[in-house]
């Protein structure tokens, strides 16, 4: 996987923990991720580094996983 110069903050990440847990079931694909994203109070940096960083099809991501493709 390719990824992006960006990297989301600690406290970036501490600002989506919420929205993530009411948005996303986990473990989620980068479908599920991307679609609880669309329209929301997301960064574009932060979605286009989610949709960069993860693989497409089925594989199912943790939240710990996430954070640690995203957390600088």
């Amino acid at each position: 996987m390719k990824g992006g110069d960006f990297f989301m903050t600690v406290q970036q990440w501490n600002d989506h923990k919420q929205h993530m847990d009411e948005h996303i079931t986990w473990p989620a694909n980068k479908e599920e991720i991307v679609a609880a994203c669309k329209g929301m109070d997301v960064e574009k940096e932060v979605l286009e580094e989610v949709k960069t960083k993860l693989s497409d099809g089925n594989r199912k991501y943790t939240k710990e996983e996430i954070k640690s493709m995203l957390v600088m």
